[in-house]
């Protein structure tokens, strides 16, 4: 039995891009063989049988749908008016194996584009995926673009701990001052030794303030701070964006939740602004948060 490159190629006679392939061949294993009736280890995606089963049946039933692409995941049914009636039909996930881009294919054969590269489009959904296989508990970090606003949030927070609303692990509020400094207020003690970097959201705090040395003097620390987060589930692509992401005169907020009452919480924090980074419970919950933080007047502070 030849490798996952290798009988897509025998089977659909197409060379798969590198980070795709990569992927496949680390993660393929974990994959549902049908993503369309159960859950996936990252959610939608197929194992090698469904891309080579699906793709060969979008072949033969969808005249329009080109031999350079094939089906990786299903990403659910879509509702179309057809005669004036609704009607609701499947759509796909399908990368195209010359230029790289995600598309979204429904069983018409329409397309539209995703995301300009598989990686591009993974990267969240990997992140989630490995952070709920290693941790029970939500990991959900909010970026303001305010010094303060994480630590308003806190202040709620707390109230709704003593109330009852809400279970933390852990929390904690960084801020990166107009100058560049950044400094933090860790909301709980660590329920391991080891101050601030003995939990998964110390290290996370830990890289944001290691990343801007990487390369540099501390460039051993980093990659000792780098390889803790990779065994904890956080990828270098997470700690890049959350970098790049958190500027001068901005905050934010790293939570570990055991519980939550999501309408009490809801309520606490509806039009509080913020961009949402990640949730790790699910994407559909990370939209939810976010569509609560933007909704008060049509604000969206981010």
């Amino acid at each position: 039995m030849g490798s996952f490159v290798e009988n897509v190629a025998k089977a659909l006679g197409v060379k798969l891009p590198g980070e795709y392939a990569r992927f496949m061949e680390k993660y393929g294993r974990k994959l549902a063989d049908d993503p369309v009736n159960q859950e996936s280890w990252v959610s939608g995606l197929g194992d090698g049988d469904f891309v080579i089963g699906t793709t060969l049946a979008f072949r033969s039933g969808t005249p329009r749908f080109s031999m350079e692409n094939i089906v990786i995941g299903y990403l659910g049914a879509k509702t179309i008016v057809v005669n004036k009636a609704y009607v609701e039909i499947d759509s796909y996930l399908v990368l195209n194996t010359r230029d790289g881009k995600i598309l979204s294919v429904d069983s018409r054969g329409v397309e539209e584009t995703v995301a300009d590269s598989f990686e591009e489009w993974v990267g969240p959904a990997l992140l989630r995926a490995e952070l709920k296989e290693k941790y029970e508990n939500t990991l959900t970090v909010i970026l303001f673009k305010d010094e303060l606003k994480a630590e308003e949030v806190r202040v709620k927070l707390m109230e709704l701990q003593r109330e009852g609303h809400i279970d933390l692990e852990d929390a904690v509020v960084v801020v990166k001052d107009r100058d560049g400094t950044a400094r933090y207020n860790q909301m709980l003690k660590p329920a391991r030794k080891g101050g601030l970097a003995g939990s998964i959201t110390g290290l996370i705090v830990g890289s944001v303030f290691f990343s801007p040395l990487i390369g540099a003097v501390l460039g051993a620390i980093a990659g000792a701070v780098s390889a803790s987060l990779t065994d904890m589930g956080i990828d270098d692509r997470f700690v890049k964006n959350l970098s790049q992401e958190f500027q001068p005169g901005s905050s934010a907020l790293f939570t570990l939740v055991r519980r939550a009452d999501p309408d009490r919480v809801g309520e606490a924090f509806l039009g509080f602004g913020g961009k949402v980074l990640v949730n790790s419970m699910s994407a559909e919950r990370e939209a939810a948060i976010q569509a609560l933080l933007d909704q008060a007047d049509g604000r969206a502070d981010q």
